[in-house]
């Protein structure tokens, strides 16, 4: 009675633990396996059978084999996973079962039977040789190595276990409870309180104890943060982590380092997650009769309780069908509040450009003697840690006695650097305008260092210079006209006031000046035409010269747009974007945020229509950034929508300056 009871749950585990085949495999051989801990044991020596079905597609049912000689003490447990070999993905299942011999002798048992793809497939029979007790220790020769031994599982192990029984929907269980007890996300934080302008880390995680299919539908905006993310491992790697006491597994799926522009409270918006979660569904046949389990009265411990000793089993035994069920379920995280506090305004130095985090500077010139036709390059290197991707240059004072010219910027930051590590380069052309020794200033960078609370100055040497005259020297420019400086002499004769010549009536002076009245005339009636196609035509010109702004501004993003390149694409949109806003709302670029932009928007009435479709854009923009996906529709509808943006925001921003 015993045996048949434990066959009957062999039966239904079995088919319960084929949720991990796979419906497609990559070019590998379907197998169908049984193996054993050891061919030959002693008569009171438990071992372990194993039957392990390999890239098998469609598992509908499995059926052990009949085990009359021995007795089943435990099982069948599950182990599932995959291997890459060569190139090439193997996925596997295998059902284990620990059993134990009644007689001795050689017994023979027989092979698995399962059905694949609707086929039916049987494992390989093995031979078992059983003696007689060894009370002495009996030396065990393994026929194949195993992840488990041949005993009963402990704790950690049957936890293992009833955490993948979570993928079975209970009878009369409510799937949304299940779902919201098992899967999860949540982000995690470095800190809640940080200065404006200081490192935040965000990690976005998912928690899952079921077998999904996840993919992530809405990244957060960060607004009021700069955005920097750092590259995880594709595919993504899984971890264990306890969470009130039960084990899941965690995939993080974005981390972020995030520098907050502006101070007081910000919010981190949500990421959104589908998933769609394979269920185990299992069928009631009508026998509800609850089985005795000899393993329990073997060790009659607690703590080797059978944790299939559950009245969910009293159901389950006698499901021999199940079906399997893709559920939808759409999770998000909570929305995260972070306190950002202004920098110390008391004993800022005037040096300070918004630098914060523990920096070094050097400053160098490339020459020292050079002459008026010479360029000299004052090169200003600013490293360390904190938000290099922000640094602005150092004010540096040129005497009178240059011209400084915009510098160049170039970024050398560590990748996947966390704190954000690197540094930034300002190389500023200089062009000497007089010959003589000149001075260049000391340069002077400060910065908020957080670990003391305090700004701190980096001061370089002064530079001394000595220019020479060069070839192309600077002259005043002078007259080489005939007879300049010189005295004419006065004539002393009497002056003929008689014109000599013809009269004016047969001069062709005369009808020049007749057909000037006519010219007048027609240059009055055309300029009059063009005035009043102008103010008639007045929206439609504007919009033309709106137009051809929002095409000077775009003309990079179109060129990457022809090439295919997606991401500088949509890097140089939303750069050209942020650009024009700039330019046009008098912001310095590095004190955008989209919270000032709608303001100033507003205070300009601005349309709302127009300042949603702007926020509308630069949100697809950043969505194309960090989950790229090539698509050149996408991209040209992007690029008319920036267009047509820029152009309506010119419109009512000229609509605005001629009201003014």
């Amino acid at each position: 009675m015993n045996v048949t009871t434990v066959s009957i749950k062999k039966f239904v585990l079995s088919l319960l633990f084929c949720l991990g085949a796979v419906a497609c495999i990559q070019a590998q051989e379907f197998r169908f396996t049984t193996s054993v801990s050891n061919n030959r044991v002693a008569l009171d020596e438990p071992f372990q059978i194993q039957f392990m079905l390999e890239n098998a597609p469609n598992v509908t049912s499995f059926t052990p084999p009949s085990f009359n000689d021995f007795e089943i003490l435990q099982g069948p447990s599950q182990m599932q996973g995959q291997s890459i070999m060569n190139g090439r993905r193997s996925e596997y299942i295998a059902l284990i079962y620990v059993i134990q011999p009644k007689r001795v002798g050689n017994f023979t048992i027989a092979g698995a039977t399962a059905r694949s793809n609707g086929n039916v497939v049987r494992s390989n029979p093995v031979t078992i040789e059983v003696v007689k007790a060894n009370r002495g220790g009996y030396q065990q020769t393994p026929q194949q190595s195993t992840p488990q031994s041949g005993f009963p599982p402990s704790r950690s192990q049957r936890q293992q276990q009833q955490d993948e029984m979570e993928g079975v929907l209970r009878n009369g269980e409510d799937v949304n409870a299940k779902l919201r007890k098992n899967i999860f996300v949540k982000v995690d934080v470095d800190k809640t309180t940080l200065y404006e302008g200081e490192q935040l880390t965000a990690t976005y995680k998912l928690y899952t104890r079921l077998p999904t299919n996840s993919s992530v539908t809405k990244v957060p905006a960060f607004k009021g943060f700069s955005a920097k993310d750092i590259e995880l491992p594709n595919p993504p790697q899984a971890s264990e982590e306890i969470v009130n006491g039960v084990r899941f597994k965690v995939f993080t799926i974005r981390k972020t380092l995030l520098f907050p522009l502006q101070s007081g409270t910000l919010e981190l918006d949500p990421v959104e997650v589908d998933n769609h979660v394979k269920l185990v569904k299992l069928v009631k046949n009508g026998n509800n009769k609850k089985a005795r389990d000899p393993f329990a009265d073997l060790f009659n411990d607690p703590g080797f309780k059978d944790p299939f000793d559950d009245p969910f089993f009293d159901d389950f035994f006698n499901r021999p069908e199940v079906t399997y069920e893709d559920v939808p379920y759409k999770v998000q995280t909570a929305p995260l509040k972070v306190t950002v506090k202004p920098l110390p305004v008391d004993s800022r130095p005037a040096s300070f450009t918004g630098a914060v985090g523990k920096f070094n500077m050097t400053a160098s010139i490339d020459k020292r003697n050079l002459t008026t036709d010479d360029a000299l390059t004052l090169k200003v290197v600013v490293s360390g840690q904190g938000n290099v991707n922000l640094l602005n240059g150092p004010k540096v004072d040129i005497p009178a006695g240059f011209e400084k010219y915009d510098p160049k910027v170039t970024d050398n930051i560590e990748k996947n650097s966390n704190p954000l590590s690197g540094s930034r380069q300002f190389e500023y052309a200089l062009m000497p305008l007089e010959a003589g020794d000149q001075t260049i200033p000391a340069v002077e960078f400060s910065y908020f260092d957080v670990a003391s609370n305090s700004y701190k100055s980096i001061r370089s040497a002064p530079f001394s210079v000595h220019v020479t005259p060069g070839k192309q020297t600077k002259r005043d420019k002078e007259d080489f006209s005939v007879n300049r400086n010189t005295i004419t002499s006065n004539y002393n004769g009497v002056l003929n006031w008689v014109k000599e010549g013809r009269f004016l009536l047969v001069s062709p002076l005369f009808y020049i000046l007749l057909l000037v009245p006519v010219l007048l005339l027609a240059g009055a009636l055309v300029y009059r035409r063009r005035l009043n196609y102008q103010q008639n035509n007045a929206a439609f010109l504007k919009h033309r010269y709106a137009n051809k702004v929002a095409l000077k501004r775009l003309e990079l993003a179109a060129r990457y747009l022809k090439e295919g390149k997606d991401k500088a694409f949509y890097e140089e949109t939303s750069r050209a974007i942020w650009g024009y806003l700039s330019n046009k709302l008098h912001v310095p670029f590095a004190d955008l945020s989209k919270q000032l932009i709608q303001d100033k928007l507003t205070r300009q009435q601005v349309s709302v229509q127009y300042t949603a479709q702007l926020f509308d854009l630069l949100d697809d923009c950043e969505m194309a950034l960090y989950t790229p996906m090539h698509n050149n529709d996408k991209m040209q509808g992007t690029y008319q929508q920036a267009v047509s943006v820029i152009s309506h925001l010119e419109d009512e921003l000229q609509g605005v300056k001629s009201v003014v």
